[in-house]
């Protein structure tokens, strides 16, 4: 049953393009960033099941490390994306999700949370 999970992972991870066709460039980046993690987990978890005192009976590390690293490279791919609402690069004007920022400002009163956002980055 194991052995049939992972040629499904591997069959679908086959099929998907290698650039997601998206119109926008930044869910193009999270799809390549996702894409990235799915085969470095794959890879990790592939050399944990192979080092692992009962190999066969592994195969559960090649899966978890497939998956973990789709979730770790979306996550680097959604962070390492645009932060503010509109950023303009190159003469064109792309509008995204704004991302927070958190830091922790000293205040009169004590350490307090902020968020903040950027609406419009670019470069002049």
């Amino acid at each position: 049953m194991k052995t049939l999970q992972v040629l499904l992972v591997a069959a679908a991870l086959a099929l998907v393009p290698a650039k997601a066709s998206a119109g926008d460039y930044e869910v193009a980046n999270v799809m390549d960033d996702a894409l990235y993690g799915a085969g470095v987990g794959g890879l990790v978890g592939l050399g944990l099941m192979l080092i692992s005192t009962s190999p066969t009976s592994n195969w559960n590390y090649v899966t978890q490390g497939v998956g973990v690293g789709i979730i770790a490279g979306a996550a680097y791919g959604v962070y390492r994306s645009s932060r503010a609402f509109a950023q303009v690069e190159d003469g064109q004007i792309n509008l995204g999700m704004p991302t927070p920022q958190f830091a922790v400002q000293d205040t009169p009163v004590g350490l307090v949370l902020v968020a903040k956002t950027d609406l419009i980055a670019g470069q002049f």
